[in-house]
């Protein structure tokens, strides 16, 4: 398993709230020193060719081995394996990260949410098929590890998009959120999880999916790496692009919502 080099746990951006005058910022979204990370492709200062972090990234085409998280809290990815790291890439006035659906796939260190049972997932992606891809999993398996969370592209319970999250309880009780949809398709999704009060939602687009609920749920969620584009770096390869990915380890509220789905709808091309 990959793991990020512990010492780019110095490697801090300044949160840039305060930098971004004029509009909403994803910066707030960890205010209060929420947890959490923020990856965003289309700023090509956060992307480094290798995963020390010595070579930038200056145009399209380029290999990216490190992308820094710009939430402030340090939760770096990176791909060691020159042959595994996705592409940067830009066409049309955007920005992206292209994954092959063969090897590509990035991951931090171990990111610390043992203090909350409430997350949201936000991301702007653009998918290819039907075939079951992981955009983002806490853990190396959501299967075996309570307290975690993926989010999924292609067939499973629905065909489109979903989202599953693993809490603690005599049964260790899942709550799943989803939408059917058809690719190739560009979308920008918006996730929440809330283990203790049992329930999950998720719009794609602006549009409510399926919530999911559950009764039998306990504790937060847990201490594990995410990875992005792959499960463990091993399996369910995303194939497809990645316009931004923002994960606060709290309840975004409607207005954060409606706020980040904008902000990511300009990064991916999408219409809200």
């Amino acid at each position: 398993m990959q793991m990020r080099n512990l010492a780019f746990r110095d490697m801090r951006l300044p949160r840039l709230g305060a930098m971004q005058s004029g509009g909403f910022s994803p910066a707030s979204l960890f205010a209060g020193g929420t947890e959490g990370a923020w990856f965003d492709p289309s700023d090509p200062s956060t992307l480094f060719q290798d995963s020390a972090g010595t070579t930038p990234v200056t145009v399209s085409g380029q290999p990216v081995g490190l992308m820094l998280d710009k939430s402030g809290n340090g939760n770096h990815a990176t791909q060691a394996t020159s042959s595994k790291r996705p592409t940067y890439t830009e066409g049309s006035g955007l920005s992206w990260l292209a994954f092959d659906g063969v090897d590509d796939a990035m991951a931090t260190a171990a990111i610390d949410f043992t203090g909350t049972d409430k997350m949201s997932v936000f991301a702007g992606v653009r998918r290819v098929d039907n075939i079951p891809r992981i955009l983002s999993e806490l853990s190396v398996d959501l299967n075996f590890n309570i307290g975690s969370f993926y989010l999924l592209s292609g067939k499973n319970r629905f065909t489109g998009f979903n989202s599953l999250a693993r809490g603690s309880g005599p049964w260790a009780a899942s709550l799943e959120a989803g939408i059917s949809s058809s690719p190739p398709q560009t979308a920008v999704l918006a996730v929440t999880h809330d283990v203790s009060g049992g329930f999950s939602t998720m719009r794609v687009n602006g549009v409510a999916g399926t919530s999911g609920t559950e009764n039998e749920r306990m504790g937060n969620f847990g201490n594990y790496p995410m990875f992005i584009g792959a499960r463990n770096q091993a399996s369910l390869y995303f194939k497809g692009n990645i316009y931004g990915l923002i994960i606060p380890g709290k309840m975004a509220s409607a207005d954060e919502i409606a706020s980040t789905e904008a902000y990511l709808a300009a990064k991916s091309g999408v219409t809200l």
